[in-house]
């Protein structure tokens, strides 16, 4: 495969993400019109955020960079993606895609806007087949956990699979 074949899913994959991430979908409904802030900043909590707002955002940080990157064993990323338990089949397309573009990927958190107790838009910067995108998806607090939604999931499995459906997405 060349360099642009693999990048322009990429890009395809960023601008959908961007969109899913405005549209929202199921139980991951972000503001549209929330504007980031920098993730080191700590609203006070209300109710748009968490109660401890700054170990909230620090859970995402960790759980979203863990979720993306290359390697991640997948009975972790089934515990870090909302409704994860569902979603085998796709999480093994993501990992099929992820070796055939060379299995370096990973993910810097850059901010947290949290649109309620238990969702927050989260924007990163994604690394993946020598490119770096800026992107966006929405983060859902279930079971005690902060998750990476599985709108934001499937919007990336879809546009690293050619935009062909994949099963559970």
């Amino acid at each position: 495969m060349n360099r642009l074949r693999l990048a322009t899913p990429i890009v395809l994959l960023a601008t959908l993400a961007t969109l899913a991430t405005a549209c929202g979908g199921g139980s991951s409904k972000p503001a549209a019109s929330v504007k980031p802030q920098n993730s080191s900043t700590t609203p006070a909590a209300s109710s748009t955020a968490p109660a401890d707002v700054a170990a909230a955002k620090a859970e995402i940080t960790t759980n979203w960079e863990t979720f993306l990157r290359s390697g991640t064993p997948q009975a972790k990323a089934v515990s870090l993606l909302e409704k994860g338990s569902t979603l085998g089949t796709a999480l093994a397309k993501a990992a099929e895609e992820d070796k055939a573009t060379g299995g370096k990927r990973s993910a810097k958190v850059t901010s947290i806007v949290f649109t309620s107790p238990t969702n927050a838009s989260v924007a990163y910067k994604l690394h993946a087949a020598g490119t770096v995108l800026n992107s966006s998806g929405v983060a859902v607090l279930e079971d005690g956990v902060w998750k990476v939604s599985d709108v934001t999931f499937c919007t990336l499995v879809l546009l690293g699979n050619n935009e062909k459906p994949v099963k559970g997405c």
